[in-house]
Parts: structure tokens; sequence; C-alpha cells
């Protein structure tokens, strides 16, 4: 679905390592094109990480709904991170029936201190309807 539906270009990656009712967490793949001026990884890269991240955990809690849309995200960067494959983890806080709430961590592979945390919400269209507890995820 994200590769027909979101249009992300062929430098990101995404790789799923783990979802559950309420939770995700995947991978960036580290590509020369994501570091900026400095040798970190970029804003910009850390911000689609955080983004598909949490997007992928609302869809644990309303289903394979793709008109599901960022409506708010803050991202806060804590450190610079070294030029490699990149992780992160998303929480949903509250999921209710328009608005889903949750906070992401991002991390670089093999270093459990975060670089960036990241709080952010989305809006859900009329229609859509929670997985109930037991359903498979995908």
């Amino acid at each position: 679905m994200v590769a027909d539906e979101l249009g992300l270009t062929a430098d990101f990656q995404f790789r799923v390592l783990g979802l559950a009712f309420g939770w995700a967490e995947l991978e960036l793949d580290y590509a020369p094109t994501m570091v900026r001026p400095g040798g970190t990884i970029s804003g910009p890269t850390l911000f689609s990480l955080v983004d598909l991240t949490l997007f992928a955990a609302v869809l644990t809690t309303v289903g394979l709904e793709p008109m599901a849309v960022t409506s708010e995200l803050a991202i806060h960067f804590l450190r610079p991170p070294a030029p490699r494959t990149m992780r992160a983890t998303a929480e949903i806080l509250r999921a209710g029936r328009r608005t889903v709430h949750g906070d992401v961590r991002v991390y670089t592979v093999g270093d459990e201190t975060p670089v960036c945390h990241a709080s952010g919400s989305y809006a859900v269209p009329d229609g859509s309807r929670p997985i109930e507890l037991g359903e498979p995820l995908i």
C-alpha cells in the first residue's frame, strides 16, 4: 500500500520490523542521499520515517485505510544521528473515531539513545472501523 499510495522515492527503503495493535516498528535503510551537510541524517529523512511509522501504527487501530492523513506532527531533534540505518517505534496513545494520537521515537540502529521524538495525530475518514483484538493486522 505504501508503494502504491504514497509515492515515496526509491531512496527510501523501509522495512516493517513489527506490528501490534496500537504499535509499529520500522527501519529505514541508509542511503548516501539522506545525509545533510555536517554528515548527519537530514531532518526531512527523519520526518518521513516518523510519519510513516506513525501511519503504520494508526493502521493497526483503524485497518488498512489509505485515506487516514496526518493532521498534526511535531518533531523534536535530540541529537545528530549518525549516517546509518534508522529505526523508529510508534505507540498509539488514543484512538478516537475521527482522530488517532501517537508518539514516535527514532534511533540509529545499534544505539538505544533516541535521536528524535515526535508526537502527532492522524485524521480518520468516516466509515473506518477499529480492528477488533485478535483480527489479523495485515
